[in-house]
């Protein structure tokens, strides 16, 4: 393969994670929120155990996507001379992708652990400090939204428009870090659900406007 193919393979992989992503929430399903009682988690847990194993397994092949993904996004603007923020954008991916990936597998954990003999006291500790390490991750999410809404509005190696969607993404990730309401809106899983969709519709056109300028480099 060309080193063109390469990078339309890795701009592409970011539909790809899209659909895994999204394909393991579905099998995830309806879970347990925060508001729930430490029994009902358990409970959630003990009858969808291989649903949830499953979906944890879907979800991690759609990091691997992400890896592919954020290479390609990290070259691009490494093309057009913004190695900073294309070092910033690599490192906040990283450290955000470290984190949501240890929350993922703190579920996979409890499903495990789920068949055996345990409270549910600790059960629902394991749920918890999964969903707040999930909010707090956005945080550091904002920082590669930013970088590259920064890159593409000085640089348009994107569309700049798509820079303006960048800095709303990642002022919303910053704002969502403090969603830890135990019910409502403002809560881990309710905002923590809006902030998948913001995630995936990001990704999804960053992405496709990756492919575009890889095919135009290619022509």
């Amino acid at each position: 393969m060309t080193n063109e193919t390469w990078s339309r393979a890795a701009a592409g992989a970011g539909l790809i994670s899209v659909f895994l992503f999204f394909g393991g929430w579905f099998i995830y399903g309806s879970g347990p929120t925060v508001a729930d009682t430490p029994e009902t988690i358990l409970e959630f847990f003990v009858n969808n155990h291989d649903r949830v194993i499953w979906s944890m397994f879907v979800q991690g092949l759609g990091a691997l996507a992400m890896i592919w993904f954020m290479a390609a996004l990290v070259m691009a603007m490494q093309d057009v001379k913004e190695t900073v923020l294309a070092v910033a954008a690599a490192l906040a991916f990283a450290v955000a992708l470290a984190l949501g990936s240890a929350a993922t597998i703190m579920r996979s954990g409890i499903a495990f652990i789920s068949v055996g003999d345990i409270s549910a006291d600790t059960v629902a500790l394991i749920f918890y400090l999964g969903s707040v390490i999930d909010t707090g991750q956005n945080m550091i999410s904002a920082g590669f939204f930013l970088t590259v809404a920064i890159a593409a509005i000085r640089t348009r190696f994107i569309a700049a428009w798509w820079g303006w969607v960048s800095v709303a993404a990642g002022l919303w990730a910053v704002a969502s870090t403090t969603a830890l309401n135990h019910s409502g809106f403002w809560s881990p899983h309710e905002a923590g659900f809006l902030n998948l969709v913001f995630y995936v519709v990001w990704v999804g056109g960053t992405s496709i406007l990756l492919l575009k300028r890889a095919s135009g480099s290619a022509s």
